[in-house]
């Protein structure tokens, strides 16, 4: 009996010790924000200082001033003067993979930091395990409205990605709008044969074909490029040197998940992307494209080296690769141009995913609010009210990356056309150069060098000109029919199976583009690609789509 009672005595202990267990991680998982209500205010700050841990990512290539790190540096130093926090790097790993296995580990061992970035996929797993915090209350109590406007500008887009059966679950970085891609063409080959810029797809035909046959840039016979391209043909939009601006003009969409006719495609598959590849196979069998494509690892060099005159690729093109193009030859004359179906400026255009990656905040953390705070602070405060502060500028105007502690960015969709505008009015004398943010500062610098010294420009004062004045420009005032993709995330059999599917579409492109496959086996393509996972990851994707 007493050895009964012993063990029994022994048993409720043990119950008792993991009811504890148990009731203390329901209390810590159930915990509210215990901040007071002027502490909860975006910019309200903490009476004690407030420790939280974090999952860093860290550039390639550590680039801190001498004496500074990770958790004590500029933009700390600026959390804890403004907030009172302080930042405790719970793990670091460089960018990229090395850092996606960081948080799988830690998500598979259960040990999160207070903070960190994750893809949408580790979100929806979070979200399903219920590891991380509703952040619905503490946003609207804690983002600042300069914040919310800018998510605002994405009509909604971009906080739906992080939202679950209405709860807000995740704030994301933006990525703002791109569109459109420009075709950059060698402006001084154009003044020496006497042609006018192109506006269509036909015009631009013309102009290659002039530039190959008539080498106005003295490469010798045979050795000049019409069309740089890369020889991932159909790459994502926003890329260099792929051949988005051609595609669109037969409404074809590649690499993008869009409704045609009210149903779900996958825009590589569509019979419009065929009518694109065989443009572009035409153009290269003309000899208007790059012969090397197949082959060649460095598209930059024929562009520095100044045997390409043309290419397709974003508004900042002026900085890489032609700021290295006009160090090299100061007088390659690149200018940006937008072709469009029938010459009238008018493009079709398909919008990028609006997020680029999610903040989470792990349940049972006491300041959840502790994220918008700091997105505010980072992305509202410092840039507009604080944007002297003198570390932070010493920092930036150093060169010098990796000091803030979450890399959270959030900016307006139209933030390049409104960083145009604005570098535009202060040029014209309409807008005080004081009251423009520390980066477009140094862009007006750029500007204003290279106007005073246009016709032989220091290569950076050239390259902050034309990207942002010129091109700039292009962006601000392109009438742009927009598509918007609609879904940018990832189903159970892409994990499996995208990566060949992708390699299939890649290397058939390639092909009939080079002319190793005719055109009409683009049908072939698209049944092999629905055969091998293509047809169930559109149902995956549909699905995907009713239940978000």
């Amino acid at each position: 009996m007493k050895k009964f009672l012993t063990l029994f005595a022994a048993v409720l202990m043990l119950l008792s010790v993991l009811s504890g267990c148990k009731m203390g991680s329901n209390q810590s998982s159930n915990s509210k924000s215990v901040a007071s209500p002027q502490e909860l205010k975006p910019f309200g700050k903490y009476k004690k200082t407030v420790t939280y841990t974090i999952g860093k990512a860290t550039p390639g290539i550590p680039k801190l001033p001498k004496g500074q790190t990770y958790e004590d540096n500029a933009y700390t130093k600026y959390l804890k003067d403004t907030l009172n926090i302080q930042s405790k790097d719970k793990f670091e790993a460089q960018t990229g993979d090395p850092y996606d296995q960081k948080v799988s580990m830690a998500v598979a061992s259960g040990d999160l930091p207070d903070i960190m970035a994750v893809n949408a996929d580790t979100l929806r797993q979070l979200v399903a395990n219920d590891s991380i915090a509703d952040l619905t209350d503490v946003y609207k109590s804690s983002a600042s409205d300069f914040i919310k406007a800018k998510y605002n500008s994405y009509n909604g887009r971009a906080l739906k990605a992080a939202t679950f059966d209405g709860k807000l679950m995740a704030l994301p970085s933006t990525q703002n709008a791109n569109i459109p891609t420009m075709l950059w063409i060698r402006q001084d080959w154009l003044d020496k044969l006497g042609l006018k810029a192109p506006k269509t797809v036909d015009d631009m035909e013309k102009v290659l074909t002039a530039f190959v046959k008539k080498d106005p840039g003295n490469n010798g016979k045979g050795n000049t490029v019409g069309l740089a391209l890369s020889k991932s043909v159909g790459g994502n939009y926003g890329s260099l040197f792929v051949a988005d601006n051609i595609f669109a003009t037969y409404n074809s969409f590649p690499r993008q998940w869009i409704k045609q006719n009210g149903k779900v495609v996958y825009g590589s598959t569509t019979n419009e992307t065929k009518q694109g590849l065989s443009k572009l196979a035409d153009w290269y069998k003309k000899g208007l494209i790059d012969p090397q494509m197949a082959v060649r690892d460095s598209i930059e060099s024929l562009i520095i080296s100044g045997q390409a005159g043309a290419f397709f690729g974003p508004w900042w093109s002026g900085d890489y690769p032609l700021n290295s193009a006009i160090k090299k030859n100061p007088k390659a004359n690149w200018k940006p141009y937008i072709i469009s179906k029938n010459g009238d400026g008018k493009i079709t255009a398909y919008t990028q995913n609006p997020v680029s990656e999610f903040y989470v905040v792990r349940k049972g953390f006491k300041h959840p609010e502790l994220l918008p705070k700091i997105a505010s602070a980072i992305n509202d405060k410092l840039v507009r009210e604080d944007k002297n502060y003198k570390p932070v500028v010493d920092f930036v105007r150093g060169g010098y990356d990796g000091g803030k502690p979450l890399n959270v960015m959030i900016n307006f969709n139209d933030a390049t056309a409104q960083m145009y505008k604005d570098l535009k009015a202060t040029v014209d004398g309409k807008k005080d150069p004081k009251s423009l943010s520390l980066d477009d500062s140094t862009s007006y610098n750029n500007i204003e060098n290279y106007l005073k010294n246009p016709k032989n420009p220091d290569p950076n004062a050239w390259s902050g000109y034309t990207s942002r004045i010129v091109a700039g420009k292009l962006m601000a005032n392109t009438p742009i029919k927009e598509v918007n993709p609609v879904f940018f995330d990832q189903t159970k059999s892409m994990k499996l199976k995208w990566a060949n599917l992708v390699k299939l579409e890649d290397e058939t492109f390639l092909k009939i583009v080079t002319g190793q496959k005719s055109v009409n086996d683009f049908g072939t393509f698209v049944k092999q690609w629905k055969s091998t996972g293509g047809t169930q990851i559109t149902q995956e994707v549909v699905q995907a789509i009713k239940e978000k």
